[in-house]
């Protein structure tokens, strides 16, 4: 048997095989989730996801007494919606949502860059607390506050005003 001759004769097979398995029901269609390929679908539901969790955490931070040491020790300590290692993970997931095209680096994003700006202030603040330095706790959490409205603002979210009250 030549070569195009066997090659007909396996694409025939394959075909046959295909329709076969299609006319018996065995083949379902696939269909699209959505996913990273979605574009801003895709950006607009990774904001929803972040935000609760976000909020919650901000919520959290912003309750703290900085004179009471274990009570800002136990929001660093724990991993639950509204602990400092949930709302750092959720929060800058949603600083990237802010990505307009993948090609861009999330570090150059205005959102990205507040958030790390009012996360360094945040980590000066748990080394105060380890610390038991009260002044650096003090200095560290004003600061964080302050820096907080640029990230809220960069990813629609209320103020810090506004966070309080709610």
């Amino acid at each position: 048997m030549s070569t195009p001759s066997l090659r007909r004769k396996i694409v025939e097979g394959i075909v046959q095989s295909s329709c076969g398995l299609l006319l018996l029901g065995q083949i379902k269609p696939a269909y699209a989730s959505g996913g990273a390929t979605a574009g801003g679908v895709y950006l607009l539901s990774a904001k929803q996801r972040y935000n609760k969790r976000v909020t919650t955490g901000l919520k959290a931070f912003l309750a703290l007494d900085v004179n009471d040491l274990s009570a800002v020790n136990a929001f660093f300590e724990t991993a639950a919606e509204g602990g400092w290692e949930d709302l750092s993970a959720a929060a800058y997931l949603l600083a990237n949502a802010f990505r307009t095209n993948s090609s861009k680096a999330p570090d150059s994003l205005p959102s990205v860059k507040s958030w790390k700006g009012f996360s360094k202030e945040v980590e000066l603040l748990k080394r105060g607390v380890a610390k038991k330095d009260m002044s650096k706790v003090a200095s560290s959490y004003k600061s964080a506050e302050e820096k907080l409205d640029e990230y809220l603002a960069n990813v629609e979210l209320p103020t810090v005003m506004e966070l309080k009250q709610m």
